[in-house]
């Protein structure tokens, strides 16, 4: 960590080798691996990484996962291979993989690459494979319908967003979102309210599917440093 944060981004990746090979099954190691890798360029590496960190940590919902560990992995796996795949090779293991083991967050992270590389409908189209897959994947509702709200594709949005889940019902962009294109979020059925559409403005952070992050939440980036202990 000392040498990610001063910059020796090879030398750093080394000693999360050297720590993977002392604990093969630590996720964070993985994780910060994938980052180093990411600084020097390295991004075949670098997915590779990504993706075993994704496999190696604990459920959602249990002591040790974590969050935004998690989805920083996932946002950052989608955003090199939306940039870094030339050949299109990566994007069809995704596929290949997501059809194979019929699953949802397969199909999500394929959306999520092909909207980071502008190709809306067939981010749509495999966001709504992701939900028809598992509807009760509230990453997958929530990205999906966020998302088609971005595009002003309100109807669909409001069918998507307005699927009674407790996540759904307790999530302020989602919330939000509703309002915007004119339904008000209630503890039963949606209802129509008469609400202005407001002019479509930038969400918060760059994925629509990610929560913002509490102010004093540490969320790193290829370019931020660790944090020190």
């Amino acid at each position: 960590m000392q040498q990610y944060n001063d910059g020796r981004y090879a030398e750093a990746a080394g000693c999360f080798r050297n720590a993977i090979r002392q604990n093969p099954i630590d996720p964070e190691s993985e994780f910060w691996l994938a980052m180093s890798y990411e600084q020097t360029q390295s991004y075949h590496e670098a997915i590779d990484a990504y993706k075993t960190a994704l496999k190696l940590m604990p459920p959602a919902g249990t002591a040790h996962y974590s969050v935004s560990m998690h989805d920083n992995a996932f946002d950052r796996l989608a955003h090199i291979v939306a940039a870094n795949d030339p050949t299109g090779s990566e994007t069809d293991l995704i596929a290949q993989t997501a059809a194979q083991d019929n699953s949802s967050d397969e199909f999500r992270l394929l959306g999520r690459v092909l909207r980071y590389r502008g190709d809306a409908d067939s981010g749509l189209e495999n966001y709504h494979r992701a939900v028809q897959i598992d509807p009760s994947n509230f990453a997958a509702q929530r990205e999906y319908g966020l998302y088609l709200e971005q595009l002003t594709q309100n109807q669909e949005a409001g069918q998507v967003l307005g699927m009674r889940t407790a996540s759904i019902r307790n999530d302020e962009q989602v919330n939000s979102a509703l309002r915007r294109i004119g339904m008000e979020p209630g503890p039963g059925l949606l209802t129509e309210a008469p609400v202005a559409h407001p002019a479509m403005s930038p969400l918060p952070n760059s994925d629509p599917g990610l929560p913002t992050p509490a102010a004093n939440t540490y969320v790193p980036s290829p370019d931020q440093p660790a944090p020190r202990d």
